[in-house]
């Protein structure tokens, strides 16, 4: 049997500190596989946000939904894909959490999760190698990403 992907809204808050820098608040869905965070698992410990944040634009999210669906090319070199991107501006030059995506068949596997950024040419792996592989129903798989834009709505509320 597969894993179970499912999308959770979350919520990271914003904050003013007291140098007068602040950190702006984010709805945005979290990616949870056979129960478990992703989120928790590999992007916050870096303060990013998933892909699919309401606060970036429409046509961003929509073209992080091809890239997952496999309907847009990858983001990054070596046919890696962004998962979670920097909380502020969601640039990769700021580093992202990325994987390699593959379908065969009726199965769609995320695997070789890193971090990376646009500036060097190296992927960081190690620190991310009891994350993942995971493997879902291509079926199911779509029937949940296609959901997205709807619950980004329902969060932003």
């Amino acid at each position: 049997m597969g894993s179970i992907l499912k999308l959770m809204p979350l919520i990271r808050e914003g904050a003013q500190n007291a140098k007068g820098t602040s950190k702006s608040k984010r709805h945005f869905l979290d990616f949870v596989v056979d129960g478990e965070s992703l989120w928790e698992a590999l992007g916050k410990r870096h303060d990013m946000v998933s892909i699919l944040c309401a606060e970036y634009s429409a046509n961003e999210t929509a073209k992080a939904l091809g890239r997952l669906l496999l309907d847009q090319k990858a983001d990054l070199p070596n046919n890696r894909r962004s998962f979670f991107v920097c909380s502020e501006c969601g640039d990769l030059g700021c580093g992202a959490i990325t994987a390699v995506i593959e379908r065969q068949a009726e199965t769609i596997t995320w695997k070789a999760f890193g971090y990376e950024n646009t500036y060097e040419n190296k992927i960081l792996l190690d620190a991310y190698g009891t994350v993942g592989p995971f493997t879902f129903d291509a079926t199911a798989y779509q029937r949940t990403l296609v959901q997205a834009m709807d619950l980004l709505r329902c969060a932003e509320n």
